[in-house]
């Protein structure tokens, strides 16, 4: 499982694109795309903002604001990526864990 690091407080982008077997862009026009992190015991922290940016090119991004962040509670969390293709088809990236960290510069 891959393992990412975030600050609290920060905001989160992620740029991600879905590609098939030869590395090839899939259109993702027709997709219902959506991400969610939980804690540890499974309880939703956030559902992230999915936007695609490129939908023919299979470019989508995920995102929370850093006040949405700033609410998070600091240690490991897990998030996947779950598609929805135009077939009605759902299917899941892996799961990777985030690590969220306390943010050292902060405005309080």
């Amino acid at each position: 499982m891959a393992t990412l690091t975030h600050k609290l407080g920060d905001t989160l982008e992620w740029v991600l694109n879905v590609v098939d077997e030869s590395d090839q862009p899939i259109d993702i026009t027709n997709w219902d795309i959506r991400s969610q992190m939980r804690d540890s015991a499974g309880e939703l922290i956030q559902e992230l903002t999915v936007t695609k940016t490129d939908a023919e090119g299979g470019v989508y991004s995920i995102t929370a604001s850093k006040a949405q962040t700033a609410t998070w509670t600091p240690g490991d969390h897990s998030v996947d990526v779950e598609y929805t293709d135009e077939n009605d088809i759902t299917f899941s990236t892996e799961t990777f864990a985030v690590v969220m960290k306390r943010d050292i510069t902060h405005g309080d």
